[in-house]
């Protein structure tokens, strides 16, 4: 079954502040039931890619942690 994420204003935001890139945008899909299937989608000028949360370290109880963990598992 298809999952569909959501833009994500305050994970944009963030990430746009982290790189400086002002066309970044950033989606989201929380599964509250099943964490391992949640994941982040950004899409630059140039690219997209998908991000699981099962591959962000990351403090569970923390959205900041996780934004933190986005950023990077993409950039560092």
């Amino acid at each position: 079954m298809p999952k569909y994420a959501n833009a994500s204003a305050e994970a944009t935001e963030f990430l746009r502040k982290k790189t400086g890139s002002s066309q970044l945008e950033c989606y989201t899909y929380i599964d509250p039931d099943q964490a391992e299937d949640s994941f982040f989608i950004v899409k630059t000028s140039n690219k997209v890619t998908h991000v699981s949360f099962s591959e962000i370290t990351y403090e569970a109880s923390s959205y900041q942690s996780l934004l933190e963990g986005l950023y990077r598992a993409i950039y560092e």
